[in-house]
């Protein structure tokens, strides 16, 4: 079994594309928008929306975002759901934090086993596991 993708709700699509492409280096393969019938059908919301798909190495991330009608939870290590997600970056981890750290971007870390592991936070608040 493999995993295909990953999809998020995301409150400002313009907004998670600048995080993931520029900052995360994934590459847009597709922009669509669902009509509110195709969303109904879909997903059992009553709201028309856009979305990206982005190419990862093996799989792909989609970014949807309701244009309206939707309330968005965002994640976090108390609610049911999407807890976090990882991604091999595919270069040195202490360069990728120093630019996320340039950038503001929330970091968390913890060390366990002598090895530190590093978390940073999309747009929404999507934790992501970073490993080299």
């Amino acid at each position: 079994m493999k995993l295909d993708h990953v999809a998020l709700i995301v409150s400002d699509l313009e907004t998670s594309i600048d995080f993931y492409t520029r900052f995360l280096s994934l590459e847009i393969k597709r922009e669509f928008e669902l009509s509110e019938e195709e969303s109904q059908s879909l997903f059992q919301v009553t709201s028309p929306a856009r979305a990206v798909q982005l190419l990862m190495q093996d799989g792909m991330l989609e970014l949807f975002e309701f244009k309206r009608g939707i309330e968005i939870n965002i994640p976090t290590p108390l609610t049911n759901g999407l807890f976090h997600y990882a991604l091999q970056i595919g270069r040195p981890i202490e360069a990728f934090i120093t630019e996320a750290r340039e950038r503001d971007i929330p970091i968390y870390s913890i060390v366990r086993g002598g090895k530190t592991i590093y978390f940073i936070q999309d747009p929404d608040g999507v934790f992501i596991e970073v490993k080299e």
